[in-house]
């Protein structure tokens, strides 16, 4: 079912015209995760998100799934064992947005913890983990550990281990539950912003409702809301209780990683690295870059545009020298190609250490009233699917009896994500699946990868898109796999409304080629005017905008991003 900006203005009627048992206020992971489940639950389910989809923390992590192996150090048993359940979970209901990915984690003379105590903690994070598949851990000598990863730094390596989490497409993960929302009949709208709710007689009755990009306001008529707003948690709550609250919800924790050409940082595997204050920061490869990540520190700015520092880049880049060796040489910061910075919302809790946030706990916190309001903060993006599930469950809790019990049980945790629908069966299924589309449709061996590795199943359906257009298979830009092809696809069926949902986070454009994609905007820019038919100052407004993403995304001095 197409999902885009032809669909928006019915989608908008909609919104405005039914009546919805749940709305819910957010569209990063928590919040879409909500919509596919009341959806598939048969329940009447609206979304709004007052900007992008997954624009803000869902489009900022470290692409992981993880139980959070540092998570056990600080106590948090159950939270691991709820993520590596969960991350096993995800590996077979969406392989290609939860692929397994070796990590090693070297140990030196100056390390914290032995080999043996690494060994031992990994140990509990298997077991956590037993009889769903998960693959076990081995503890090496570092001659070994060097042969899975060459980087590592030799003089004072005294070994490591070597264990597997899984990677992601957060993006992707976010927009798969939306459209499994939308094909549900789930009504799911960005860039509209929610801006209070209505009560009759003290029960909620609705929501006031601005569509920011088509310049209306409207109301929505809903039973119950569901505020899944992220690091805007305290925002919301605000607005519901219509003043400010006397006790926050969430401290923002800016979290930074920066991207460095394959070039510089060919690595072999993930590397789990320590920086000199004790913190966990991760390289990890991509197919056309590496990353380095994250930053972890308290923030007061302005939880739309956090950006990168100099202090940031230069502790990523100090942490990546201290744990690796380059080629050519040190890395510094002329060497990075890209940035993200996002916000962290961590739910504050009794845990909290002097304002710190490294030891704040990644546990949730949800809270109802009975008014018809259910808010829930904080958490993990692999436990997503469990937290959207007790917060519409709350949700639910708070329906009349008539909508409560028409309610199907939920089927998230079998059914499988969009993408993995139609996936061959048996093991390995995305590589079987590339080698059917080189043999069935001549697609070259690195493009069928390509594809199936971001598309799944629907890897199918974009290669349709390619041969439809003369263009299709022409590469959009040098040093990024992505086509033409794949643009027209993206456009059709995930919603992007400007450049930057287009080529930052639906096609992850930007972080692989970095400023340089600034050559490709007037050309990106004509194709989406030409398919959504917009005006030619729509077409100069996505232009500006991405550039302004450009200015946004570059290493900044320090302070720049203070309050403001």
């Amino acid at each position: 079912m197409a999902f885009s900006v032809h669909q928006r203005d019915a989608l908008w009627d909609r919104l405005t015209s039914e009546h919805f048992d749940v709305l819910v206020v957010g569209g990063g992971i928590t919040g879409a995760g909500v919509a596919r489940d009341a959806a598939l639950r048969g329940l009447n389910v609206a979304l709004v998100e007052m900007d992008d989809f997954a624009s803000g923390t869902s489009s900022r992590s470290s692409k992981l799934i993880h139980g959070g192996l540092r998570y056990l150090e600080q106590g948090d048993v159950g939270l691991v064992f709820e993520a590596v359940r969960e991350r096993q979970r995800l590996m077979k209901l969406a392989p290609h947005l939860a692929e397994p990915q070796s990590f090693v984690v070297p140990v030196y003379k100056r390390s914290k913890h032995s080999v043996l105590m690494m060994d031992l903690g990994l140990t509990i994070y298997d077991t956590l983990a037993a009889g769903s598949g998960v693959i076990r851990h081995r503890a090496m000598r570092s001659a070994r550990l060097k042969e899975h990863e060459p980087l590592l730094r030799a003089d004072t390596l005294r070994g490591g281990v070597r264990y597997f989490d899984a990677q992601t497409n957060d993006v992707r993960l976010v927009v798969a539950n939306l459209r499994g929302a939308h094909t549900a009949g789930g009504v799911c709208v960005s860039r509209v912003k929610f801006e209070a709710p209505i009560l009759t007689e003290g029960k909620v009755t609705g929501a006031k409702v601005q569509d920011m990009w088509g310049d209306r306001s409207g109301t929505v008529s809903a039973s119950t809301l569901v505020l899944a707003a992220g690091p805007f948690a305290d925002d919301a709550m605000n607005r519901w209780l219509g003043k400010k609250s006397p006790r926050p919800i969430i401290k923002p924790s800016k979290g930074v990683h920066i991207v460095l050409p394959r070039n510089r940082l060919p690595l072999s595997e993930a590397v789990l690295m320590t920086a000199r204050d004790g913190r966990v920061v991760f390289a990890l490869p991509w197919p056309q870059v590496s990353v380095i990540g994250t930053t972890d520190t308290p923030f007061t700015g302005n939880l739309s545009k956090p950006q990168c520092t100099v202090s940031d880049a230069t502790y990523l880049l100090q942490c990546a020298n201290d744990n690796l060796e380059a080629r050519g040489g040190a890395l510094v910061q002329d060497d990075i190609v890209s940035t993200w910075a996002g916000i962290r919302p961590l739910a504050i809790g009794t845990r909290d250490d002097e304002g710190k946030t490294y030891n704040t706990s990644r546990e949730h916190v949800l809270r109802t009233d009975p008014a018809g309001m259910v808010m829930i903060a904080g958490g993990k993006l692999t436990t997503y699917r469990l937290m959207a599930a007790e917060a519409l469950e709350a949700a639910m809790a708070l329906l009349p009896n008539h909508r409560k019990d028409a309610a199907l049980p939920g089927v998230t945790d079998s059914l499988p994500l969009h993408g993995a629908q139609e996936l061959p069966d048996g093991r390995a299924p995305l590589q079987r699946l590339a080698e059917q589309l080189s043999e069935e449709r001549g697609c070259k061996a690195r493009l069928a990868e390509h594809l199936v590795h971001d598309y799944g199943s629907d890897a199918w359906a974009v290669l349709d898109r390619c041969d439809a257009v003369p263009d299709g298979y022409k590469q959009v830009i040098s040093g990024s796999p992505i086509r033409w092809g794949e643009v027209d696809w993206v456009m059709a069926e995930e919603m992007p409304l400007d450049l930057v949902d287009l080529t930052v986070r639906r096609l992850p454009l930007y972080y692989t080629v970095g400023e340089r994609l600034g050559a490709m905007a007037d050309a990106l820019a004509d194709r989406m005017t030409k398919w959504a038919g917009f005006d030619e100052q729509r077409r100069s407004d996505l232009v500006s905008g991405l550039h302004d993403w450009f200015a946004l995304s570059a290493v900044v001095p320090d302070g720049s991003d203070d309050a403001r």
